[in-house]
């Protein structure tokens, strides 16, 4: 009797695909609000904050970034990524109540690239633009007030990425100062 090895070797070959790491993506872990106050004629190191404090009659002098940690669990570098982001606030007319307050569509979208993130490392990239002066600005008059800042930050896709891991979006309350 004599055995076809052909489905031998086909099984074989389907079960070591299936054994085989599939390739490891960057991922974003997560984002960090960072402040640097003005005192004087002077600025303070950048320190993690919780909450704004920002109005639209005062002039906001602090400066204002966002750090975004990647993770590259690949063994091999990877290189030559993008991060693009856009922020929102969440608007409440004045005299209604929290509840009532919504997200206005993103005023600012940019990019920010990253070169390269070692195998097996994490890595920090600052989003340092945020046009928030401008905003609140825009909003001064108008009725309304900036309860909150979202950060919504997507690493440009490459095939095989999953979702959910290449998104985060962070959302920082403002308080009046």
């Amino acid at each position: 009797m004599r055995i076809n090895p052909a489905p031998l070797f086909l099984a074989c070959a389907l079960f070591a695909a299936a054994a085989a790491p599939s390739a490891a993506q960057v991922e974003l872990i997560r984002i960090d609000w960072e402040l640097s106050r003005l005192e004087g004629k002077n600025r303070t190191p950048f320190a993690p904050v919780s909450e704004l404090r920002a109005a639209p009659e005062v002039k906001f002098t602090d400066q204002l970034r966002a750090s975004v940690t990647l993770r590259n669990p690949a063994t091999k570098a990877a290189e030559g990524l993008v991060l693009r982001y856009a922020l929102r606030l969440r608007l409440q007319k004045t005299g209604d109540a929290p509840e009532k307050a919504f997200w206005g569509v993103p005023f600012y979208t940019e990019e920010v690239r990253v070169s390269r993130v070692n195998p097996s490392s994490e890595k920090q990239a600052r989003v340092i633009r945020f046009e928030l002066q401008s905003q609140l600005n825009k909003l001064r008059n108008s009725g309304f007030a900036p309860t909150a800042l979202k950060l919504e930050v997507m690493l440009s896709p490459r095939q095989g990425d999953v979702p959910a891991a290449i998104m985060r979006e962070s959302v920082i309350e403002i308080l009046k100062p």
